[in-house]
Protein backbone atom coordinates (compact mmCIF):
# COMPACT_ATOMS: atom_id res chain seq x y z
CA UNK A 1 0.00 0.00 0.00
CA UNK A 2 1.44 3.43 -0.78
CA UNK A 3 1.09 5.44 2.06
CA UNK A 4 0.31 8.92 1.37
CA UNK A 5 0.86 10.88 4.51
CA UNK A 6 3.89 12.20 5.93
CA UNK A 7 5.54 11.78 9.42
CA UNK A 8 8.37 13.99 11.42
CA UNK A 9 10.00 12.48 14.53
CA UNK A 10 11.64 15.27 16.03
CA UNK A 11 14.51 14.72 18.61
CA UNK A 12 12.91 17.14 21.30
CA UNK A 13 13.86 20.90 22.19
CA UNK A 14 13.34 22.29 18.40
CA UNK A 15 13.81 25.72 18.06
CA UNK A 16 10.24 27.43 18.13
CA UNK A 17 11.88 30.87 17.10
CA UNK A 18 12.28 33.13 20.84
CA UNK A 19 15.92 33.58 19.85
CA UNK A 20 17.38 30.57 21.50
CA UNK A 21 20.41 29.08 19.82
CA UNK A 22 19.93 25.77 18.48
CA UNK A 23 22.62 23.33 20.61
CA UNK A 24 24.12 22.23 17.40
CA UNK A 25 24.21 25.48 15.49
CA UNK A 26 27.72 25.03 15.25
CA UNK A 27 27.18 22.46 12.75
CA UNK A 28 24.77 23.10 11.14
CA UNK A 29 22.51 26.64 11.25
CA UNK A 30 18.93 26.25 10.43
CA UNK A 31 16.79 29.76 10.36
CA UNK A 32 13.54 29.00 12.27
CA UNK A 33 10.83 31.31 9.42
CA UNK A 34 12.90 29.73 6.30
CA UNK A 35 14.63 26.04 7.28
CA UNK A 36 14.03 25.20 10.86
CA UNK A 37 12.25 21.31 12.56
CA UNK A 38 8.85 23.65 12.96
CA UNK A 39 9.20 25.50 9.15
CA UNK A 40 9.38 22.05 7.75
CA UNK A 41 6.40 20.96 9.80
CA UNK A 42 4.03 23.44 8.48
CA UNK A 43 5.88 23.03 5.09
CA UNK A 44 4.91 19.26 4.34
CA UNK A 45 1.46 20.64 4.68
CA UNK A 46 -0.50 20.04 1.11
CA UNK A 47 -3.44 22.70 2.62
CA UNK A 48 -1.51 25.69 4.42
CA UNK A 49 -4.79 27.22 6.14
CA UNK A 50 -5.69 23.39 7.41
CA UNK A 51 -5.80 23.58 11.21
CA UNK A 52 -2.66 22.46 13.37
CA UNK A 53 -3.55 20.19 16.56
CA UNK A 54 -1.16 20.02 19.23
CA UNK A 55 -1.70 17.35 21.66
CA UNK A 56 -0.51 17.65 24.86
CA UNK A 57 -1.15 14.51 26.18
CA UNK A 58 2.24 13.86 27.41
CA UNK A 59 2.95 16.66 28.95
CA UNK A 60 2.78 17.67 32.44
CA UNK A 61 3.10 21.53 31.67
CA UNK A 62 0.06 21.26 29.11
CA UNK A 63 -1.08 24.97 28.92
CA UNK A 64 2.23 26.08 28.77
CA UNK A 65 3.23 23.45 26.09
CA UNK A 66 0.53 24.43 23.90
CA UNK A 67 1.22 28.36 24.36
CA UNK A 68 4.75 27.83 22.87
CA UNK A 69 3.60 25.90 19.90
CA UNK A 70 0.41 28.02 19.07
CA UNK A 71 3.17 30.79 18.89
CA UNK A 72 5.85 29.16 16.81
CA UNK A 73 3.17 28.57 14.54
CA UNK A 74 1.91 31.73 14.30
CA UNK A 75 5.26 33.31 13.41
CA UNK A 76 5.51 31.12 10.67
CA UNK A 77 2.15 32.23 9.26
CA UNK A 78 -0.42 29.37 11.03
CA UNK A 79 -3.22 31.13 12.22
CA UNK A 80 -5.06 27.93 12.89
CA UNK A 81 -3.27 26.21 15.63
CA UNK A 82 -5.20 24.49 18.08
CA UNK A 83 -4.48 22.54 21.39
CA UNK A 84 -6.11 19.58 23.09
CA UNK A 85 -5.52 17.67 26.27
CA UNK A 86 -6.35 14.44 26.30
CA UNK A 87 -5.99 12.04 29.64
CA UNK A 88 -8.82 9.34 29.40
CA UNK A 89 -9.00 7.03 26.38
CA UNK A 90 -12.65 8.45 26.63
CA UNK A 91 -11.65 11.51 26.06
CA UNK A 92 -10.00 10.18 22.97
CA UNK A 93 -13.13 8.63 22.24
CA UNK A 94 -15.04 12.41 21.75
CA UNK A 95 -16.96 12.96 18.58
CA UNK A 96 -15.60 16.88 19.27
CA UNK A 97 -12.20 15.46 18.67
CA UNK A 98 -12.69 13.50 16.23
CA UNK A 99 -14.04 16.01 14.11
CA UNK A 100 -11.34 18.27 14.93
CA UNK A 101 -8.75 15.76 13.93
CA UNK A 102 -10.22 14.59 10.98
CA UNK A 103 -10.11 18.45 9.60
CA UNK A 104 -6.63 18.75 10.72
CA UNK A 105 -3.58 19.17 7.93
CA UNK A 106 -1.12 18.71 11.00
CA UNK A 107 -1.29 17.06 14.35
CA UNK A 108 1.31 17.41 16.63
CA UNK A 109 2.26 15.11 19.93
CA UNK A 110 4.33 17.23 22.48
CA UNK A 111 7.23 15.65 24.48
CA UNK A 112 6.65 14.51 27.95
CA UNK A 113 5.77 10.85 28.58
CA UNK A 114 5.34 8.56 25.73
CA UNK A 115 3.29 5.82 28.17
CA UNK A 116 1.07 8.58 29.55
CA UNK A 117 0.53 9.39 25.55
CA UNK A 118 0.23 6.11 24.74
CA UNK A 119 -2.17 4.34 27.38
CA UNK A 120 -4.42 7.88 26.76
CA UNK A 121 -4.61 6.76 22.81
CA UNK A 122 -3.77 3.41 21.87
CA UNK A 123 -6.94 1.22 20.18
CA UNK A 124 -9.47 4.50 20.35
CA UNK A 125 -11.20 6.02 17.96
CA UNK A 126 -9.00 8.80 18.15
CA UNK A 127 -5.79 6.52 17.35
CA UNK A 128 -8.02 4.69 14.54
CA UNK A 129 -8.66 7.63 12.50
CA UNK A 130 -4.84 9.06 12.80
CA UNK A 131 -3.80 6.15 10.98
CA UNK A 132 -6.66 5.94 8.56
CA UNK A 133 -5.86 9.32 7.58
CA UNK A 134 -1.81 8.32 7.80
CA UNK A 135 -2.30 5.63 5.24
CA UNK A 136 -4.82 7.50 2.89
CA UNK A 137 -4.64 11.48 3.11
CA UNK A 138 -2.02 13.94 2.74
CA UNK A 139 -1.62 14.65 6.15
CA UNK A 140 1.15 15.55 8.50
CA UNK A 141 1.84 13.59 12.01
CA UNK A 142 4.39 15.10 13.75
CA UNK A 143 6.03 13.97 17.41
CA UNK A 144 8.56 15.82 19.43
CA UNK A 145 10.55 13.25 21.98
CA UNK A 146 7.78 11.42 24.27
CA UNK A 147 5.20 12.23 21.05
CA UNK A 148 8.11 11.11 18.32
CA UNK A 149 9.27 7.95 20.50
CA UNK A 150 5.44 6.66 20.60
CA UNK A 151 5.36 6.53 16.66
CA UNK A 152 7.17 3.48 16.22
CA UNK A 153 5.63 -0.05 16.80
CA UNK A 154 8.19 -1.08 19.44
CA UNK A 155 8.06 1.93 22.46
CA UNK A 156 11.43 2.86 24.27
CA UNK A 157 10.56 3.40 28.28
CA UNK A 158 13.06 3.27 30.87
CA UNK A 159 12.63 1.04 33.90
CA UNK A 160 12.52 1.92 37.72
CA UNK A 161 15.93 3.32 38.99
CA UNK A 162 17.51 0.51 40.68
CA UNK A 163 18.63 0.51 44.23
CA UNK A 164 22.32 -0.53 43.36
CA UNK A 165 22.94 2.87 41.35
CA UNK A 166 23.28 0.76 37.86
CA UNK A 167 21.07 2.23 34.43
CA UNK A 168 17.31 0.16 34.80
CA UNK A 169 16.81 -1.81 32.67
CA UNK A 170 14.91 -1.11 29.02
CA UNK A 171 10.98 -1.52 28.89
CA UNK A 172 9.93 -1.89 25.21
CA UNK A 173 6.18 -0.97 25.50
CA UNK A 174 3.91 -1.17 21.92
CA UNK A 175 3.90 2.01 20.61
CA UNK A 176 1.46 4.10 18.17
CA UNK A 177 2.73 1.85 15.15
CA UNK A 178 3.11 4.43 12.40
CA UNK A 179 6.40 3.85 12.08
CA UNK A 180 7.07 -0.23 11.73
CA UNK A 181 9.74 -2.39 12.63
CA UNK A 182 11.73 0.77 14.15
CA UNK A 183 12.35 2.17 17.69
CA UNK A 184 13.18 5.53 18.16
CA UNK A 185 15.07 7.58 21.26
CA UNK A 186 15.47 11.18 21.04
CA UNK A 187 17.35 13.65 23.08
CA UNK A 188 20.23 11.22 21.74
CA UNK A 189 23.38 13.44 21.95
CA UNK A 190 22.81 15.06 25.26
CA UNK A 191 21.36 12.59 27.36
CA UNK A 192 23.78 9.66 26.10
CA UNK A 193 21.41 7.32 24.85
CA UNK A 194 23.44 5.45 22.06
CA UNK A 195 24.15 2.09 24.82
CA UNK A 196 19.98 1.99 25.74
CA UNK A 197 19.40 1.90 21.62
CA UNK A 198 22.13 -0.36 20.99
CA UNK A 199 21.03 -2.60 23.72
CA UNK A 200 17.52 -2.43 22.37
CA UNK A 201 18.30 -3.12 18.63
CA UNK A 202 20.18 -5.83 20.13
CA UNK A 203 17.60 -6.99 21.93
CA UNK A 204 15.03 -6.52 18.96
CA UNK A 205 17.57 -6.85 15.81
CA UNK A 206 14.29 -6.88 13.50
CA UNK A 207 14.37 -3.27 14.81
CA UNK A 208 15.78 -0.44 13.17
CA UNK A 209 17.08 2.11 15.76
CA UNK A 210 17.03 5.21 14.81
CA UNK A 211 18.88 8.09 17.37
CA UNK A 212 17.36 11.48 16.92
CA UNK A 213 19.34 15.02 18.58
CA UNK A 214 18.07 17.48 19.93
CA UNK A 215 16.43 20.14 17.31
CA UNK A 216 16.86 17.20 14.77
CA UNK A 217 14.45 15.04 13.02
CA UNK A 218 13.49 12.85 10.44
CA UNK A 219 10.93 13.32 7.38
CA UNK A 220 9.29 10.28 6.51
CA UNK A 221 7.52 9.93 3.39
CA UNK A 222 5.50 7.14 1.93
CA UNK A 223 6.20 4.89 4.86
CA UNK A 224 9.97 4.27 3.49
CA UNK A 225 12.10 7.26 2.77
CA UNK A 226 13.34 9.10 5.39
CA UNK A 227 15.00 12.15 5.04
CA UNK A 228 17.16 14.32 7.83
CA UNK A 229 16.59 17.63 8.92
CA UNK A 230 17.48 19.79 11.65
CA UNK A 231 20.67 21.22 12.76
CA UNK A 232 22.13 17.75 14.47
CA UNK A 233 22.71 14.37 13.31
CA UNK A 234 20.78 11.13 13.04
CA UNK A 235 21.95 7.69 14.25
CA UNK A 236 20.74 5.04 12.49
CA UNK A 237 21.61 1.36 14.07
CA UNK A 238 20.66 -1.37 12.17
CA UNK A 239 20.93 -5.11 14.10
CA UNK A 240 20.34 -7.23 10.92
CA UNK A 241 24.17 -8.74 10.85
CA UNK A 242 23.72 -9.61 14.75
CA UNK A 243 25.12 -13.15 14.79
CA UNK A 244 22.77 -15.52 17.03
CA UNK A 245 24.98 -15.94 19.98
CA UNK A 246 25.67 -11.72 19.50
CA UNK A 247 23.16 -10.52 21.80
CA UNK A 248 24.96 -11.34 25.16
CA UNK A 249 24.80 -8.21 27.07
CA UNK A 250 25.62 -7.80 30.13
CA UNK A 251 23.53 -4.89 32.01
CA UNK A 252 25.60 -3.27 33.88
CA UNK A 253 27.09 0.54 33.77
CA UNK A 254 29.85 -0.48 31.39
CA UNK A 255 29.66 -3.72 30.51
CA UNK A 256 28.68 -4.59 26.95
CA UNK A 257 29.42 -6.65 24.28
CA UNK A 258 27.67 -6.50 20.57
CA UNK A 259 29.42 -7.54 17.44
CA UNK A 260 28.51 -7.03 14.41
CA UNK A 261 26.17 -3.85 14.72
CA UNK A 262 25.85 -1.39 11.78
CA UNK A 263 25.61 2.29 12.32
CA UNK A 264 25.44 5.19 10.21
CA UNK A 265 25.29 8.73 10.77
CA UNK A 266 23.40 11.30 8.64
CA UNK A 267 23.31 14.88 8.67
CA UNK A 268 20.85 17.24 7.51
CA UNK A 269 19.68 16.31 3.96
CA UNK A 270 20.63 13.20 3.84
CA UNK A 271 18.17 10.40 2.94
CA UNK A 272 17.92 6.75 4.38
CA UNK A 273 15.32 4.29 2.89
CA UNK A 274 13.55 2.34 5.86
CA UNK A 275 12.86 -1.13 4.02
CA UNK A 276 16.13 -0.99 2.05
CA UNK A 277 17.86 -0.02 4.90
CA UNK A 278 20.34 1.98 2.56
CA UNK A 279 21.71 5.78 2.72
CA UNK A 280 20.16 7.07 -0.86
Amino acid sequence: MLVKGTLVAIGGNEDKGTGRRPLHEKDTPQKFVSSGILFRVASEMKHPDAPIEIITTASSIPEKVGRDYQRAFRRLGRRHVNVMHLETPAEAADPDVLARVAEAGCVLFSGGDQLKLVLALRDTPLAELIHERYLHEPVVIAGTSAGAMAMSDLMMYPGSPRADGLAPELDLQPGLALVHDAIIDTHFLVRGRFRRLAIAVSEQPQHLGIGLEEDTGVVIRRGNQLETIGSGLVTIIDGRSLQEANPTVAKSVHEIFIENLLVHVLAHGNNFTLRGRKIS
